[in-house]
């Protein structure tokens, strides 16, 4: 059982939910938050928070359970995704990293397979119940294709040049787009009908029912992790060059040479920077000392790093080095979320 735990790569599906609750409870919640401090210093007088109330409740507004299942439908297919890759990967496995070649030894090859396709479906049913109690069910699109998508991944795209790398990138990227699209529409409909707040005194105002501006940050945090693991999956491609060549794989490094996917790395993390220096100076709440701290320290420091570790790896265990600086940058971008409310 635990060897099974491992093949579901629990770090990684942790990640996920964690980003999924930065995204509802630090952007989303966050943004609104932003909303009233500006309203407040509009109206003056000394006004706080606490003297304040709001219609409807004020916050995300998916319910905890359906919310809950929702991340659990993330993380359930994720983790039959991690678990279905490995075993199709186990003879490149035994090339690349045969210590720690689980599927086929501990793990029976029919178990992984069951528990893929149990994971998958529950993940499916999960996805199903949320996408029906709040009445979107176009949104059941979304694991029916992560399913899809991480299935054809393993049998075929990761052996394909450039696809399986946009692939995997495209999927990481659903992972806070999907709460996005859940929370907005329901945030629109919920305060262009009752989006009001009372003040000291009976006054009353409206509050914005336009989320365009919740939007973007949204679409901002989905292409940063679009944009990052493309770098984090080249860089896992040139790790494991040895195997994927010995099995007739088309990656980047094998197709074109390990020159060109450094180059094509630095030049993803370059383009990472540059977007992130970009948006600093067009955003005006990004122009805070903490805002400008964090990127460059928490994000940009270790994309740096990673670069200049994928210039110099020479070897297996040197590039999977500038990937685990890379996954820092990647978990600590997603943290910025939590700063939204005090920007």
């Amino acid at each position: 059982m635990l060897d099974l735990i491992r093949l579901a790569r629990p770090l990684n599906l942790l990640i996920m939910a964690l980003t999924m609750a930065l995204i509802r409870y630090g952007l989303v919640m966050g943004y609104l938050e932003r909303g009233l401090k500006q309203l407040l210093r509009e109206v003056g007088g000394g006004i706080t928070r606490a003297q304040i109330s709001v219609e409807p409740g004020f916050g995300p507004q998916l319910p905890l359970g359906l919310f809950v299942l929702l991340v659990l439908s993330v993380v359930l297919i994720g983790a039959a995704g991690n678990i279905i890759n490995d075993y199709f990967d186990t003879r490149i496995d035994r090339i690349n990293r045969p210590s720690t070649v689980i599927v086929g030894r501990s793990v029976k090859r029919r178990v992984a397979m069951a528990a893929h396709l149990v994971l998958s479906s529950a993940g499916l049913l999960c996805g199903a119940i949320v996408a029906w109690r709040t009445g979107q069910w176009p949104l059941l699109v979304i694991p029916a294709f992560a399913i899809g998508a991480l299935w054809t991944y393993s049998t075929s795209f990761k052996r394909q040049l450039i696809i399986g790398n946009g692939t995997v990138a495209a999927l990481t990227a659903l992972v806070p787009l999907t709460v996005g699209l859940y929370e907005i529409p329901a945030l629109q409909r919920s305060f262009v009908a009752h989006g009001t707040v009372t003040l000291p005194g009976e006054a009353r105002y409206e509050m914005e029912g336009s989320f365009t501006e919740l939007w973007w940050w949204v679409l901002g945090f989905a292409a940063f992790a679009f944009l990052s693991s493309l770098v984090r999956e080249l860089q896992k491609d040139m790790a494991d060059v040895k195997g994927d060549a010995a099995h007739g794989c088309r990656t980047v490094p094998i197709a074109w040479g390990m020159r060109w996917a450094k180059a094509l790395t630095l030049a993803y993390v370059a383009l990472l920077i540059l977007a992130l220096l970009a948006v600093h100076m067009l955003v005006p709440a990004l122009r805070g000392n903490m805002a400008y701290w964090y990127i460059q320290l928490g994000v940009i420091a270790p994309l740096l790093l990673s670069a200049a570790f994928t210039y110099n790896a020479a070897t297996r265990e040197e590039h999977n080095r500038a990937g685990a600086l890379m996954k820092v940058a990647m978990v600590m971008g997603a943290g910025f979320a939590a700063l939204i409310r005090f920007l």
